[in-house]
């Protein structure tokens, strides 16, 4: 079987390659992304004593809202992507309120359903990228009706350095490959057009509607089509059924 190729953040990556080999699929690490922290400072007195929401839609982003928590702590509730973004916050002893499937804009529907009417502040850790993404600015626009939103640029997303001599390493071998953000994608598409190298992908998973919308609008001529997931866990047991 060839192997599934897993574009996340080196530090990302590994435990779902992990999960992957425990059920007999082929797995291996092909960052396409890495992260750099952009620091914040909280304007905690503007958040004290009013109902507020916390909302992480990415991994890294649950662990810079765990950073900051201690300034945070008491001040208000969390919502966050499920699965793998809540896990970070809850392996931290961080309980998570409001968690869904699907993408930001089905975290900031669950999000405006829990406000109810009582007006939140909404502050919502992202990344510079994140702020342009489609999916990012239609969920921004239903937020905004429901409270006071702060999208808080918390870190930046860039192609790694060695995403060259990755696509080199790979070069004509048969894989697989599942993106989890539109940054990865373009890193990906970007660097095999530039270099003319990488792996002969016979499949392609899309975690989350944006990831699926940017593979889409920007797949080369013959590579292939992407099949939408909601999650790690629906990818995975696509992954895993038999065909």
């Amino acid at each position: 079987m060839n192997p599934w190729l897993i574009t996340r953040a080196i530090d990302e990556a590994a435990p779902l390659v992990e999960r992957l080999e425990r059920v007999g699929i082929a797995a291996a690490a092909f960052p396409c992304i890495e992260r750099v922290p952009i620091e914040w400072t909280p304007d905690v007195t503007n958040l004290s004593g009013r109902p507020t929401i916390f909302m992480v839609t990415s991994p890294f982003g649950a662990r810079r809202l765990v950073w900051y928590w201690p300034l945070l702590h008491g001040l208000g509730k969390i919502a966050a992507m499920a699965p793998a973004t809540a896990a970070v916050l809850e392996q931290a002893g961080i309980p998570v309120e409001i968690s869904v499937t699907g993408g930001a804009l089905a975290l900031a529907r669950a999000v405006a359903t829990h406000a109810d009417g009582s007006g939140p502040v909404i502050v919502w850790l992202t990344s510079a990228a994140g702020l342009v993404e489609p999916e990012q600015e239609e969920a921004a626009s239903l937020l905004r009706g429901v409270g006071e939103l702060h999208r808080i640029v918390a870190y930046e997303t860039r192609p790694p350095q060695d995403l060259g001599e990755q696509l080199k390493r790979w070069h004509g071998l048969r894989a697989s490959a599942v993106f989890f953000s539109p940054s990865a994608c373009r890193n990906f598409i970007a660097a095999r057009s530039a270099s003319g190298t990488g792996p002969v992908l016979e499949r392609i998973a899309c975690i989350g509607q944006s990831t699926l919308r940017a593979w889409s609008q920007l797949r080369p001529r013959g590579l292939p089509a992407a099949v939408y997931q909601a999650d790690d866990e629906a990818f995975v047991r696509w992954a895993a059924a038999p065909r």
